[in-house]
Order: C-alpha cells, then sequence, then structure tokens
C-alpha cells in the first residue's frame, strides 16, 4: 500500500512538474510577445496534449507575425505609389480628418484655391471650385437610406489656365478619397482633335462640291461645247490634285500621331535631298524668276525617314514659292553644327508675313490668308507637317520675319548616328 501510493505522488509529482514547465514557457513567451520583444523562434513543450496545444499558439502566433510583416510591405507600397503618383491624393476619416496624402495634393489644392490652404483636410471647406464635392458628401452623409455601396463624384475645375479633374469616393464606413488630376494636356488634344475633325471636314467639302459641281454641269448639258466641257473637266482635275494632296498629308500627320515608330530611318544626304528637290520645282521658280542659293558645307547627312525629310524642306519651298512673291530669292543654309544636331535656316526676302499671324503658322489648317490659300491650292498642313518632321528627328523650329524683309525658318536636325 505504501509503495503504491509513492507511485502515485511520483506521477502526480512528474505530471505537476510538466505542467509547471510548460505553463511557465507560456508564461516567458506571453511576456515577450506584450512587451515588444522578440519571443524566441522554438520552444520545447512535452510531448502531450498541453504541449500540442502550447505548440499551436506559438505556431500560430509567428504566422500571424508573417502575415503583419507581409501586410506591412503591401501597405508600404500603397503608400509609396500614392506618394510619388503624378496626381494629388487624399484619404479621410468619415469626420473629415486626414488619413494619408501625398505632396502634391497641397500643391494642385493651392494652385485652384484663392487663398492659401495649410492642411489637406482644410481643402474642401476653403476651395469654393470643390463645393460640389464637398455637398456630396453632406448630402451623402444625412442619406439614412443609402444604400451599402461606394459612392463617387467628379467635378471638373478650370482655373488659372489649366483644367483639373477632382474625384471622390465615398467608401461604406464613409471615410473617403479625393485624387486631383491634372488634364488639362488631354483636354487641349481633344479639342484639337475635334477641331482637326471639324476641318478636314470643311477642307474636304470644298473640293468635293466643285468636282460635283462641275460633273454635273457636264452631265446635264449633253450639247455643252467641247471647249467649255474641257474647261470643267480641268477644273474637276485640279479640284481632285487639291483633294489628292490633303487626304496624303492628313495620312502623313496621322502617322506621326499614331505610329512615329513606324517610319524607316537610314542615313540621308542634306544636300543631295535639296539638289533633287530643287530640280522638282525649277520650271514653277524660272516662271516666277526665283532664285536659289544653297550653303549647305560639309555635306550635312542626317539619319532619319527620307519621306519626312523630303517633306521639311519641300514644304518649306511650296510655302517660299506660294507666298514670297515674285523676283525673290531663297536661302537654304546649314549656319552651324555641335556634336548631335545641325542647325538650319531657310529664308527669303519676300513680302514676310504679319507679325500677328506668326504664332500660328505651325497650327494645322492655319491660314494667313484664306482666299488666296485655297485659290492657290494649298491644303493648310505644310508646316504642320514641317514642324511634326523635325519634332520627329529630334529638332525644334521656330518661324520669323527677317529685319530686311522676308520671312525666315530656323530649325535643327539631330545628326546621323
Amino acid at each position: 500500500m505504501a509503495l503504491t501510493t509513492l507511485i502515485f505522488f511520483f506521477i502526480l509529482f512528474r505530471f505537476t512538474s510538466s505542467i509547471g514547465k510548460t505553463v511557465a514557457r507560456l508564461r516567458d513567451f506571453a511576456s515577450n510577445v506584450e512587451n515588444d520583444r522578440a519571443p524566441e523562434s522554438t520552444y520545447v513543450f512535452p510531448d502531450d496534449e498541453l504541449g500540442d496545444i502550447s505548440r499551436n499558439i506559438v505556431t500560430l502566433y509567428h504566422n500571424q507575425q508573417v502575415a503583419k510583416q507581409e501586410l506591412w510591405m503591401e501597405r508600404d507600397k500603397i503608400v509609396n505609389h500614392f506618394k510619388y503618383s503624378k496626381e494629388g491624393f487624399a484619404m479621410f476619416t468619415a469626420s473629415g480628418k486626414e488619413i494619408l496624402s501625398n505632396l502634391l495634393f497641397i500643391q494642385t489644392v493651392n494652385f485652384i484655391s484663392d487663398t492659401p490652404v495649410a492642411q489637406p483636410d482644410e481643402a474642401l471647406g476653403s476651395v469654393g471650385e470643390l463645393k460640389p464635392i464637398r455637398e456630396f458628401l453632406q448630402h451623402q452623409h444625412d442619406n439614412t437610406a443609402r444604400k451599402q455601396k461606394v459612392m463617387r463624384r467628379s467635378v471638373t475645375v478650370d482655373k488659372n489656365g489649366k483644367i483639373f479633374l477632382v474625384e471622390c469616393i465615398l467608401f461604406l464606413d464613409n471615410s473617403y478619397e479625393l485624387a486631383i488630376n491634372d488634364i488639362t494636356r488631354q483636354e487641349e488634344e481633344s479639342r484639337m482633335k475635334r477641331q482637326l475633325t471639324q476641318n478636314v471636314a470643311h477642307e474636304l467639302k470644298t473640293p468635293v462640291s466643285s468636282i460635283q459641281g462641275y460633273l454635273e454641269t457636264i452631265l446635264s448639258n449633253p450639247r455643252l461645247a467641247s471647249d467649255k466641257k474641257q474647261f470643267f473637266l480641268e477644273r474637276c482635275y485640279t479640284q481632285s490634285t487639291r483633294l489628292t494632296g490633303l487626304l496624303r498629308d492628313i495620312s502623313v500627320l496621322n502617322r506621326l500621331d499614331e505610329a512615329a515608330g513606324l517610319f524607316d530611318l537610314s542615313e540621308v544626304s542634306i544636300t543631295m535631298l535639296v539638289s533633287e528637290i530643287r530640280k522638282e520645282c525649277s520650271q514653277e521658280m524660272e516662271e516666277k524668276k526665283i532664285t536659289c542659293e544653297v550653303l549647305l558645307p560639309g555635306n550635312p547627312a542626317v539619319y532619319g525617314n527620307y519621306s519626312l525629310l523630303y517633306s521639311i524642306f519641300r514644304n518649306l519651298f511650296d510655302n517660299a514659292l506660294a507666298y514670297a512673291g515674285e523676283g525673290v530669292r531663297i536661302t537654304i543654309e546649314c549656319y552651324h553644327e555641335d556634336a548631335s544636331f545641325y542647325y538650319f535656316r531657310f529664308s527669303d526676302n519676300g513680302v514676310g508675313v504679319p507679325e500677328e499671324h506668326i504664332n500660328r503658322l505651325f497650327e494645322r489648317f492655319y491660314r494667313v490668308d484664306k482666299g488666296r490659300s485655297r485659290k492657290i491650292g494649298g491644303t493648310g498642313l505644310g508646316l504642320s507637317i514641317v514642324k511634326n518632321g523635325v519634332s520627329f528627328h529630334k529638332g525644334r523650329i521656330s518661324a520669323k520675319n527677317r529685319p530686311e524683309g522676308g520671312l525666315e525658318f530656323l530649325f535643327t536636325l539631330k545628326k546621323k548616328r
């Protein structure tokens, strides 16, 4: 009996000791966690039920720490994304307190605002242009019947020469975010595309209407005299030629806008190119008593697209032939070069252009004298092609009147590679 009792107490002591050690280790683990000390990565527990539970607790903790670290890494990515975003961004609590914002948000708000805004959470109350957003948030906060869904409101602000799109997203807990994006360029491009579409329609309408009118006259008058019929057919041909040129120029500009990377590149001799254009224009130059001086020392060569380089110099030639006047002199000169660029001057000593038109010469379909331009047969796209062709070759172009009379174009073209 005494032996049995002794064995019982021995077993009870071992069991109690095991529980005590397990509890002590759990207490140590909990203390480390509570005091933000990194607990040991491994704890040795007995191979019993309590030990299994203890190991599971430690494992769950470490798994939670890994998930927490990954979550913080993702949060850091998001924060840095908004920090370096190209749009102003801020998040707010339901009461309007700032949670997160980037520097561009407060900069843009102050650009729009008539009064200084020091903090992001002052924006809605201080900037009059954001009143629609403020009213939207107030309405949704007061709307007890609001369904559980994310709401969105946007407003366009036109201020100080720029256009901004302000977007607000209201979340289910009534916190919200504001994003301010500068869409000035997109709006300008959209406006230009609408204007281009209108201009194209207008420019196409004129030759098509003329051709249709001449042909209707011929068809409705079977006994029309042969000389009259010939006259109308020649007019049809002239208008169809103009139409072909217009479609060609529009195609070139579209390719420059949408598929500039598809142009073939090669080494192009500017001296040879200009020589070819002079030969092509020689008859018209002779008729108008126009002379041409070419000063291209060193045979400049450009690594680029032959067709576009041809268009640059041909359109400048055509512009001078059409508008400079009779008996003038055209000068083409490479007046400077550096390690990367050739510097060209294309000038004439003709009538020049009124100063108010100089800055608009490169606009599509812009004409100084609309009536005379259409009579001559120009498409109104030549100088726009010149500007885009120069830009394609990494250069810049400008135009000015010469003090001694005439018009001068100064432009650069990147040298051969």
